[in-house]
């Protein structure tokens, strides 16, 4: 005991640690347990993944391998008026000393030698595979152009920065087309940019135990935040109320003080409900919305677009007419231009950012009111925002969408009163909230309820969806020496282009949906507000950290369509996945214990090391050096060749591409040797991050960012985004068309659509399929990753199951644990019937991540999903002040939900 005391007390991390007995003597079963406790040295580390947990862990090696790993205690006290970080950790972590050594690593670079999918492989060099990459790399770049050859990143890839990092640079090097994944997967909250002009709104997770009310909405963290879950029961303890939405009872549901079932896809109805009963009862923050919203702003009733200078001859010299807002003062009688609009470039000489702000000084901007405005067009009566809101939320009343939501407005009524008197309350919502047609809706209409309440940029208030690291280091490392060249894709629209997707919404919602969604998707390209790729050709893909074929919508018509067109498929990644399966060249990449990296994650105020426990098993390597060979292999056979450079052209500008120097751009000259260098660069660019070395790094495993004070990102110099506090505290404009947070919409398809405002829409549902399918997040697994784990398959049912509704199962024959067939017209899958009176009649849900090998029959959950195609009209809207295409800001987000279903107990034999 004495033994193992001591060695726990001093780790001596990347040093040997003493302990008795000596390895591999058993005297006495005690040694069994005494041998646990010895290591060879100890080095810190994470897991790489998308969980945003970036959880310390301390990683124990013996004999040359990771013998365990346990959770790092080294986080600093929080403060006295919020729980601590620490320690943080999750099954899939503690699990991941035994899963890198599994059956599924890849070990040596493959080459496929049978169709596609067979499993047929010869084991090649990593130069013979280098090569014959590069060869035909070459041939499509210098004939068809680099953008017919893509390179996908998925988040398992994206959130390791100096890998990321890597990638960016091989692509700007390159000129492959990057599709980017936040809209590719569903998770770009578009309401939220429409809104707010930005993406990234989330605080710290201690920010929950700030707020007095938690709409934990859309969102699972008992399951999907195992690490940062108890800051929402510490809040409850706290005395803070905790609140639940979700159709499905779920293991957060059972912790909160009220749990709220809407029917499936009906969550804008109950948002709307609750903006009714706040201004029905006078529950708003007047001051509040006068200033930082446009509800103050004067909207035309003959055309009902906003009041603007070009509709005036009252324009200021320097104001852009289309760019000026009016209001109506209360304290003045006038009207008058709204502050911080119209502005354009100030004369030289004078402080653009004195005209910058949304101080009102003396106004008092009228919320309700009609008023007739001499115009150029003559007289025109307006009205405010706010008036158009009320009107639009009285059709929404709590007694009106009883019968759309399924609740009782009593329950409504005291739901909205609760959020509306909590200060400060908050709504913690996950990506779910975007994986609908009209998602955007949704968050429209949550930002709606937290600001009539005074709630956006306040400490404890906000829309939780989640921020992002400030990318200067990571654009700095990709673009030096080279300067921009990287073409980047929105992920949805290039599907739509290639996977013939128009015919996919045809065949499964109708001539008439296919036709509009097809005529504003051609229209928008037309008028180049987003960019088209019908023209450009998919001959080639790398896939690295993405496992595209097991979550892609419109799986079956994607692989179909585009995947299987593909003349060459090379898939990067340390596991065997089925994108990989079907990959015509494999190559092995460290696994996260095997490699050095760097993570920053928002939701605590830490940076995180990977730093390399172990050597890489086989012949992987980490993500840094699988680009640099196979770039070393592009610049070598264009040499040994004698290519010339070509000519690109990337967002209108042309670019010169000497292939033959490409390894030399890649390392920077040889100055960047290896990761560890890429890491080191990016920490010495990128703002809030302690400049320090990656050894001092590596051996503290985890060191606290800079302003990181309090539990909001609220300093221009910290990692994070925090332009919607500087907006609120220091009064300066939203990078909205109207400079503040917009809630109306005046662009033409907009007001056509009758989408100016938030409003419920129903969801798609395919006729002859009564059952909305619903998917979230795994406790077992993180997306794809773990699902295949022995232990943690066997703490489920041993394979994929499906929850479904005791009366629907019923209705079908069906008895918990039968194995069903799910399906619907676009395909068909097996899985095992899990019943659960937590489930709504009428909807069936299912955990996602499932490898198609774990399925009888082969076949996973995506040959159910039709939604592909689904782009929304007024996701394609431009030429609009802040909505047109912006890489992972604006672009059409993926659906995944608006589709039914049916499912029937399979027949003796069923799938095999």
């Amino acid at each position: 005991m004495g033994a193992a005391a001591g060695t726990t007390l001093g780790l001596h991390y990347a040093a040997a640690a003493g302990a008795e007995p000596i390895r591999g003597e058993y005297r006495r079963w005690e040694d069994l347990m005494r041998n646990k406790w010895t290591w060879d040295r100890v080095s810190h580390g994470t897991h790489g993944t998308n969980c945003a947990g970036t959880c310390a862990f301390n990683v124990y090696v013996k004999d040359g391998i990771v013998w365990r790993e346990e959770q790092q205690g080294m986080y600093a006290a929080s403060g006295r008026d919020v729980p601590d970080y620490g320690p943080r950790g999750c099954n899939k972590g503690l699990r991941h000393a035994k899963y890198m050594y599994g059956p599924q690593r890849v070990l040596y670079p493959l080459k496929r030698t049978g169709p596609r999918g067979s499993g047929k492989w010869q084991r090649i060099s990593w130069e013979q595979a280098a090569d014959e990459i590069a060869d035909r790399f070459l041939d499509l770049a210098t004939t068809h152009g680099p953008q017919c050859v893509t390179y996908g990143s998925g988040t398992q890839m994206s959130i390791k920065l100096a890998s990321s990092a890597a990638l960016s640079r091989f692509a700007n090097i390159t000129g492959v087309t990057v599709p980017e994944f936040y809209s590719g997967v569903g998770d770009l909250p578009t309401g939220v940019f429409m809104t707010l002009g930005q993406v990234y709104t989330g605080d710290t997770l201690a920010a929950v135990f700030k707020a007095r009310c938690v709409l934990v909405w859309m969102a699972n963290p008992a399951v999907t935040r195992i690490p940062d879950a108890h800051f929402f029961w510490e809040a409850r303890y706290n005395g803070s109320q905790v609140i639940a939405i979700s159709p499905e009872f779920t293991p957060s549901a059972m912790h909160a003080n009220l749990w709220i079932n809407p029917k499936p896809g009906t969550d804008t109805a109950l948002a709307m409900a609750i903006i009714h009963v706040i201004l029905e009862e006078e529950l708003y923050a007047a001051g509040y919305i006068r200033e930082q919203t446009d509800l103050p702003f004067l909207v035309r009733l003959d055309s009902g677009e906003f009041l603007r200078g070009q509709h005036l001859s009252l324009v200021g010299k320097f104001a852009v007419e289309e760019n000026v807002y009016y209001i109506w003062d209360e304290a003045g009688d006038r009207l008058v231009q709204a502050p911080g609009t119209g502005l354009a470039d100030p004369p030289i000489g004078r402080d653009r950012r004195k005209f910058e702000t949304l101080e009102l000084g003396a106004l008092r901007p009228a919320l309700e009111g009609r008023w007739l405005i001499d115009t150029l067009d003559g007289k025109v009566e307006c009205t405010t925002v706010f008036e158009l809101l009320k009107r639009r939320a009285a059709g929404h009343s709590p007694e009106r969408t009883a019968a759309i939501t399924g609740l009782n407005p009593k329950l409504v009524r005291r739901l909205a009163r609760t959020f509306a008197t909590a200060q400060p309350a908050m709504i913690y919502t996950g990506y779910a909230a975007c994986k609908w047609l009209h998602g955007d809706m949704l968050q429209r209409a949550m930002l709606l309820m937290l600001s009539l309440t005074g709630n956006i940029g306040v400490e404890g208030g906000g829309i939780q969806f989640g921020n992002a690291p400030k990318m200067r280091g990571l654009s700095a490392f990709a673009q030096a020496d080279i300067g921009p060249a990287t073409r980047m894709i929105s992920s949805t629209t290039w599907d739509y282009d290639h996977a013939n997707l128009k015919e996919e919404n045809r065949r499964i919602y109708g001539d008439e949906l296919a036709e509009l969604f097809d005529e504003r998707y051609q229209r928008s390209i037309r008028e180049d507000w987003f960019p088209s790729y019908s023209d450009k050709g998919w001959k080639m893909a790398f896939f690295a950290g993405e496992n595209a074929l097991n979550w892609r919508a419109s799986g079956n018509s994607w692989r179909r369509e585009a995947f299987d067109r593909l003349e060459t498929v090379v898939v990067l990644t340390p596991d065997m996945s089925v994108t990989a399966r079907h990959a015509d060249y494999v190559l092995p990449i460290a696994h996260h214990y095997e490699r050095a990296d760097i993570m920053l994650q928002s939701r605590i105020p830490y940076v995180q090391v990977l730093d390399a426990a172990v050597p890489p098993l086989g012949e992987s390597v980490d993500d840094w050096e699988a680009n640099r060979r196979l770039i070393a292999a592009i610049a070598r056979r264009a040499k040994e060749r004698r290519l010339a450079a070509i000519r690109d052209e990337v967002d209108g500008r042309s670019v010169r591409r000497d292939y033959a120097r490409a390894l030399d751009f890649y390392t920077m000259g040889g100055r960047i040797r290896s990761v560890r260098d890429v890491v080191q660069y990016i920490i010495n660019t990128t703002p809030g991050l302690p400049k320090i070395s990656f050894e001092e790094l590596a051996a503290r495993g985890i060191v606290r960012v800079d302003h990181s004070e309090g539990v909001m990102w609220d300093h221009e110099d910290a990692p994070y985004h925090d332009e919607i506090v500087r907006s609120v505290v220091h009064k300066k404009p939203y990078e909205t068309f109207t400079g503040r947070q917009q809630f109306y919409i005046d662009h033409e398809w907009f007001l056509e659509f009758d989408e100016q405002l938030p409003a419920h829409r129903e969801p798609l549902r395919m006729e002859g399929f009564p059952l909305q399918m619903l998917m979230g997040h795994a406790r077992h697994g993180i997306h794809s990753m773990w699902r295949d784990d022995t232990l943690l398959v066997s703490l489920q049912r041993g394979e994929p199951d499906i929850y479904v509704n005791p009366d629907d199962a019923a209705a079908r024959g069906v008895a918990d644990g039968d194995l069903i067939r799910v399906f619907n017209t676009a395909g068909e899958f097996h899985a095992l019937a899990h019943l659960s009176a937590g489930m709504q009649p009428g909807m069936v849900f299912m955990y996602h991540g499932w490898d198609p090998a774990m399925f009888r029959g082969g076949t996973n959950f995506s040959a159910v999903i039709p939604t592909g195609g689904l782009i929304k009209p007024t996701s394609m809207a431009g030429d609009y002040g802040h909505l047109g295409y912006r890489p992972l800001a604006y672009a059409p987000n993926q659906t995944y939900r608006d589709f039914t279903c049916d499912f029937e107990k399979a027949s003796a034999g069923g799938a095999s």
